[in-house]
């Protein structure tokens, strides 16, 4: 029996709504439906899921006493200048009689000349006062202590050093946060205590240590001595990239044991995997939070070859991305070696101290690598392809300097079809467009 054509209307147009409701549930938007442009090219808009960043848990407790004790310096912490820590009795004395002794001590004299560790950058960025609550607080993580008094009794400041002890130190994976007695009111007479919150014994801790030691070494030891920074750089972050599945679920995601032990995190992992190893490469890095796509984010600071720029790995893996996006690069180089400008466009910093300026373009991964365009320069294209195309099937992508750059090249490429020029056997050419970054990215 033949059916009607209004029947086949029907079935059509129940086809299409039930195509609607699978690209609906499954978060794309209509606009993602490939498009073929003159049968031949087909286009893919690539989205993405910003990840969730968490602060490490903090505790505050109501103001009682604490019973203080000093903690050993153990080797392997900061040591601070003898005349800032010992405890000769000339100095009590002093400080009753006169005074002298106390405000010299907050002048911080020693502290200006404390060695200065590049692998602590925001240590740096401290006045002496901060500097001296900063000791104090990594020692007692260092030697996980069963409580400090704290030279400071702001509870805002001791927080924000908190934070920026850990961003200096990603080897404190075991530490979660800590708990602290604050005084009630503006009373900042009253002594505060600190006690860390750790996610193991300290036996456990030595074992983990090792754990990850031996995790690393392999890592370490296939860094391409012989290369540039840039190199290096680009390395580890392809390294944890190739070896991390991006998982909100992942435990202990917020520290590097997530990467180097389990193979899962989440962009602080990400951020502090990527410091740790480049702190023991010898490599500058710190660790820079903010937000993007407003919401919570982590990624790092680096100099390389003596160039500033940020790096974040956590874009760079495209398995945090949302959907069916298998025809995606699994590397993502867009915020390879970016400046402020670039950075600036999807992200925003917190203030946590201040922090070098990235201005320069010179280790930014597309234009090392030819990728770059200011123009829309056929040669460049050229050249660019011909050369990708020696190199066997895969993918690459390209980058524009502006809206404006963008908008002639992709001109040129699809409506001027010069894109059929660069691949002049293909039946079809695949590509994956990103106005945002104004990116294009082909299959050859």
């Amino acid at each position: 029996m033949m059916n009607s054509p209004r029947t086949k209307v029907k079935r059509i147009l129940l086809c299409l709504s039930v195509s609607l409701l699978v690209l609906i549930l499954s978060g794309c938007s209509v606009n993602t439906l490939p498009e073929v442009i003159a049968g031949r090219i087909i286009k893919e808009i690539l989205y993405r899921d910003r990840d969730l960043f968490y602060d490490g848990e903090t505790e505050t407790a109501e103001y009682g006493e604490v019973e203080h004790t000093e903690e050993a310096i153990e080797s392997g912490g900061y040591v601070p200048q003898p005349d800032e820590t010992e405890d000769t009795g000339e100095e009590d004395e002093a400080s009753e009689d006169t005074g002298e002794e106390e405000e010299e001590e907050e002048e911080g004299e020693g502290y200006e000349d404390e060695e200065q560790d590049e692998k602590s950058y925001y240590f740096s960025t401290l006045d002496s006062a901060g500097k001296k609550v900063y000791l104090e607080i990594y020692n007692e993580i260092f030697t996980m202590g069963d409580g400090v008094t704290l030279s400071s009794s702001d509870a805002d400041e001791i927080d924000r050093i908190y934070n920026i002890c850990m961003m200096d130190h990603p080897e404190f994976f075991y530490c979660e946060g800590y708990k602290s007695t604050v005084p009630a009111g503006d009373d900042d007479s009253i002594p505060v205590s600190f006690v860390g919150k750790y996610s193991c014994t300290a036996e456990e801790r030595k074992t983990l240590e090792e754990d990850i030691k031996d995790a690393c070494e392999p890592v370490l030891s296939g860094m391409p001595d012989d290369e540039s920074d840039y190199e290096k750089v680009k390395y580890f972050f392809e390294w944890i990239i190739n070896n991390t599945e991006y998982d909100t679920g992942s435990p202990e995601n917020q520290n590097i044991r997530s990467v180097f032990l389990n193979g899962k995190s989440v962009c602080q992992g990400y951020t502090m995997a990527m410091k740790y190893l480049l702190d023991r490469a010898g490599i500058f890095c710190t660790v820079v939070y903010g937000t993007a796509a407003e919401e919570s984010h982590a990624w790092n600071l680096v100099k390389m070859d003596g160039t500033y720029c940020y790096v974040d790995t956590t874009w760079g893996d495209s398995s945090y991305r949302t959907g069916d996006n298998t025809s995606a690069n699994r590397i993502s180089y867009n915020y390879f070696g970016c400046n402020t400008d670039i950075l600036l466009r999807t992200h925003s910093i917190r203030d946590m101290g201040e922090l070098p300026e990235c201005t320069s373009l010179d280790e930014y991964y597309y234009v090392k690598e030819a990728k770059y365009f200011t123009s829309a320069d056929k040669e460049r294209l050229k050249a660019l392809f011909e050369h990708e195309a020696s190199l066997g099937e895969h993918m690459f992508t390209i980058r524009a300097s502006s809206e404006e750059v963008y908008k002639e090249l992709y001109d040129l490429l699809f409506n001027e079809r010069m894109i059929f020029e660069l691949v002049p056997n293909a039946e079809s050419v695949t590509y994956i467009e990103d106005k945002d970054e104004y990116t294009l990215t082909f299959t050859v």
